[in-house]
């Protein structure tokens, strides 16, 4: 199995207080949110995603706004993200969520 170099920084902030995350997670959550933008025709380094109150997302890659024309495709994403952070300890979906990732 060959090994990626590339090294994912992720933070995650709830409702303004940073959510501390270990390597596995960080790299895991960079990986999904590279992964959306890329299916949505973004190749980015850089991906920074907010969610807010109301629960409407908006993503951002390489600081250049990612449209979300569907909702089906709003949807899934709600969904992706919803089903990645409910792990984490203190994360709920009715809060202000920002999380952000860079190589």
């Amino acid at each position: 199995m060959e090994e990626d170099t590339t090294e994912l920084r992720t933070s995650l902030v709830v409702n303004d207080s940073p959510i501390p995350l270990n390597d596995f997670t960080q790299t895991y959550i960079g990986n999904v949110l590279r992964a959306i933008v890329k299916s949505l025709g973004f190749n980015a380094k850089q991906v920074h995603l907010y969610i807010d109150t109301s629960g409407e997302i908006n993503i951002y890659a390489n600081d250049e706004p990612v449209p979300i024309r569907k909702d089906f495709v709003r949807l899934l994403i709600e969904s992706t993200l919803k089903g990645v952070l409910s792990p984490l300890k203190g994360i709920f979906w009715l809060e202000r969520i920002i999380i952000t990732t860079e190589e």
